[in-house]
């Protein structure tokens, strides 16, 4: 007779946890509290510091890119993924979510139909501010981290703000932009890529579904948008890739790209 487990009382469910981790509330300059969720290798830095992944809808995010990175970098023979650091910002909600990943955009807002439409937009700047003032020395200062491998990655509205950051030279080294949010603001991004400076110089990846599609735009249109902004970001003499993503739709692209995504910000993937 096969054993039976029986319990003498009550089973205690404990919750799981993540070895090497933790969790920061820190106040921007108007007093919104974020959540800042960390991640970081085993063992002693390189001398260089580890390279950083910077992670927008952290909530969403935190958990599998960690646990990703963690993979791939255990693999880093046939990877070549080395270890680093993921610092996930929590988005906030979604009122606060749109106002943080939208760049600003005088005399806009969001038509009927579209996502997010009556949300007040355009503190996408605001909130670059409070990562590259408030954060970065934050995480600087408790871990060994390179300032030469940063990336910033965002979906959707955070993709938007990804590329509004790469064109204004924010500091990252590498941006990635998972379906990005390209139908926003009228032409700002565009306006912005026009302007870009010359310490604009991150290189880019760039995924999406060619089964995406929006209110805005047919199934095909938003991929075609992106790949034709990827042709021109490498014209200007800057590495990128266009990633398509078959078979997924734009709330799951993020999950698909997240693996090419630690590849390219861990492992100094060509582009």
């Amino acid at each position: 007779m096969p054993a039976v487990l029986v319990s003498a009382g009550p089973l205690q469910a404990a919750p799981w946890e993540l070895p090497r981790s933790d969790v920061e509330t820190v106040s921007a300059s108007d007093g919104h509290a974020y959540r800042v969720l960390v991640a970081w290798p085993e063992g002693p830095p390189p001398a260089e510091g580890w390279p950083v992944l910077w992670l927008l809808d952290g909530e969403d995010n935190f958990a599998v890119a960690a646990m990703t990175a963690r993979r791939l970098a255990r693999a880093g023979a046939r990877s070549g993924v080395e270890p680093g650091v993921i610092v996930a910002i929590e988005s906030g909600g979604l009122p606060r979510r749109v106002l943080d990943y939208t760049p600003p955009a005088p005399g806009y807002a969001i038509p009927e139909g579209m996502p997010a439409h009556g949300l007040n937009v355009g503190g996408g700047e605001s909130f670059l501010d409070f990562i590259e003032e408030r954060l970065r020395p934050l995480v600087a200062a408790r871990w060994r981290v390179d300032p030469r491998r940063q990336t910033l990655m965002g979906h959707s509205f955070g993709g938007l703000l990804a590329l509004d950051a790469m064109y204004e030279g924010r500091g990252f080294s590498r941006i990635v932009a998972v379906s990005p949010s390209l139908w926003y603001g009228d032409g700002v991004l565009a306006r912005s890529e026009q302007h870009a400076g010359s310490g604009a110089k991150a290189a880019l990846l760039v995924a999406a579904s060619p089964d995406e599609r929006t209110r805005a735009a047919p199934a095909g249109a938003p991929m075609a948008e992106a790949e034709a902004l990827v042709a021109r970001w490498r014209q200007r003499g800057n590495a990128a890739r266009y990633l398509p993503l078959p078979g997924q739709d734009h709330g799951s692209t993020m999950l698909a790209a997240m693996a090419p995504a630690i590849r390219a910000a861990f492992g100094g993937e060509a582009q």
